[in-house]
């Protein structure tokens, strides 16, 4: 009786979790599609490398980042699959039209309007897997969750590599948004967990505030009073931003292979897209559970595991930029890239969950959005395609990448400090 009770929890848990990747998948693709298609929307709309890094950048970001960082708060209030689904259909929508683009400022709206309906998902999937997963699982949940990265974007080059040469660029959007429009329909079905069901207490009910309980102001002033109180989220907040800029940069990568490396569309597609398809999920697989494993073993174990990855890994991963493409060394070190690259998102959103109260903790992951994505996912494309239309890409993302050595130190202060915010968190 006990194991059946135990394992119903266990069963819920990861249902949930993979119907949540599942939308991740389709959130990831559908953002990948200007990557994917760098080349071909800079040739089709005559637009520069600089321009494709906003438009991979801040045009989805900032409305993506404002919106996740207040939608958080509603998540945390009312009803999150009808919020998803609201928020996907939004996105969907916008990137079937976003193939009838005539202009950089048409496809830049339609971002837009992409980074608004996506921005819904994030914030809320990672605060209902928290709510049906256990402290000392949650870094290996988000990491799985983040699996959506590598197997939407992976699987977005993939398809596209396939379909572009057949149907043309345009029609790749058509394509991408129907079939999320498809998935509305299911998440309707799916039922919202209890909030902070792992924390409560015998006796003590988890909290499941009513829609209209507090403000959006409200839960942003507890927001900025969690902040004040833990140094240690503060640092895990800086660190990410650095960690995250080769990364970030790496999103004009397809146009690279293709501009200064001569491969050719679907040469560079299909290498993209099976590398970080495999290495990439396995990364994300490999970096929950490790941080996981440095999280029950030493306090702040996973800042500890960033921190380390990043100096074990940062060095070998730049000499992919300077290989020859013909040598097999050169798919090796983007291969072990590419895991090492996904490995981050598991300890960075697990670390910032454990150290917020539950009742903002979706709040507070979109204030990590907000962050990482003004200040790294926006901004290094844009500073890796200006560097490379005044000089070359490559050397555009060399010096991107060396950004993510100043997450270091940051990482190990948050690790030394890691306890203190914990014990401080519900203060």
């Amino acid at each position: 009786m006990e194991d059946d009770m135990t394992s119903r929890p266990a069963s819920k848990a990861s249902f949930y979790l993979g119907f949540l990747l599942l939308l991740n998948v389709f959130n990831f693709a559908h953002r990948q599609m200007p990557i994917s298609l760098g080349f071909q929307i800079e040739t089709g709309l005559g637009i520069s490398h600089a321009q494709l890094g906003l438009l991979i950048g801040y045009a989805f970001i900032v409305v993506y980042s404002v919106a996740g960082m207040l939608l958080g708060t509603v998540a945390d209030r009312w009803n999150r699959p009808r919020l998803i689904a609201l928020g996907l259909t939004l996105w969907a929508a916008a990137t079937v039209v976003s193939g009838l683009s005539q202009s950089f400022f048409q496809i830049a709206l339609l971002r837009l309007l992409v980074g608004t309906g996506a921005a819904v998902l994030t914030p809320t999937a990672l605060g209902m897997l928290a709510d049906v997963y256990r402290p000392e699982r949650r870094a290996f949940a988000a990491g799985v969750y983040y699996g959506g990265i590598p197997l939407g974007a992976g699987l977005s080059l993939i398809v596209v590599a396939l379909l572009e040469p057949v149907v043309g660029w345009r029609a790749c959007f058509y394509v991408a948004g129907a079939a999320g429009l498809l998935m509305v329909p299911f998440i309707l079905l799916l039922k919202d967990p209890p909030r902070g069901g792992h924390e409560a207490t015998a006796g003590t009910p988890p909290v499941q505030p009513p829609g209209a309980a507090r403000s959006t102001t409200e839960v942003l002033g507890e927001i900025v009073r969690v902040a004040r109180r833990s140094p240690a989220l503060i640092a895990t907040l800086i660190g990410s931003v650095f960690v995250l800029w080769p990364i970030s940069a790496l999103t004009l990568g397809v146009t690279w292979l293709q501009v200064e490396r001569g491969l050719t569309m679907t040469q560079a597609g299909l290498y993209s897209g099976v590398i970080f398809l495999v290495a990439g999920f396995l990364g994300n697989l490999a970096g929950g559970w490790l941080s996981d494993l440095c999280h029950r073993r030493w306090s702040g174990g996973r800042l500890w595991f960033l921190a380390l990855a990043q100096l074990v890994i940062g060095p070998p991963a730049l000499a992919w930029y300077v290989l020859p493409t013909d040598s097999v060394l050169f798919y090796v070190v983007w291969f072990i890239g590419s895991f090492a690259a996904t490995g981050y998102f598991g300890p960075i959103f697990a670390t910032v969950q454990d150290l917020a109260p539950a009742r903002v903790r979706s709040t507070m992951v979109g204030v990590l959005l907000l962050v990482v994505n003004l200040f790294a996912t926006g901004l290094a494309p844009w500073v890796a395609g200006a560097i490379g239309d005044a000089t070359t890409l490559t050397r555009g993302l060399v010096i991107c990448s060396l950004v993510g050595f100043l997450s270091v130190p940051f990482f190990v202060f948050a690790a030394r400090r890691y306890a203190a915010g914990i014990a401080r968190r519900d203060g």
